[in-house]
């Protein structure tokens, strides 16, 4: 989802219409961030907070990815995937977010 077009209501409606899923993704600010659910999952791709692929996740943003996540996973599965390992923050970052995912909101 790299282009603004994405993020046109016709576009969210058609992919809703046929149950394609949204990639919400977090690229540092290069790409549209957008996040309709269209489909009976999420599909998330966290490439870098300030970085694209580079930078790490602070505890304060994976605890508000967390936060979205309980929310869509109420009523639907969530995929999450994170592309931020040009510094290896990936594992990390994914580890921390599980260990919140499951310890539950603060």
């Amino acid at each position: 989802m790299r282009h603004p077009s994405f993020a046109a209501a016709k576009c969210v409606e058609l992919l809703r219409e046929h149950d394609v899923a949204l990639c919400v993704a977090d690229s540092a600010g290069e790409w549209p961030h957008i996040e309709e659910v269209t489909s009976d999952f999420v599909y998330v791709r966290l490439h870098g907070d300030t970085e694209l692929y580079t930078s790490g996740y602070t505890d304060a943003a994976l605890r508000e990815w967390a936060g979205k996540i309980r929310r869509w996973s109420r009523d639907r599965d969530v995929c999450v995937y994170f592309d931020n390992d040009v510094k290896a923050h990936a594992p990390r970052d994914a580890m921390t977010l599980a260990d919140l995912l499951v310890a539950g909101p603060r």
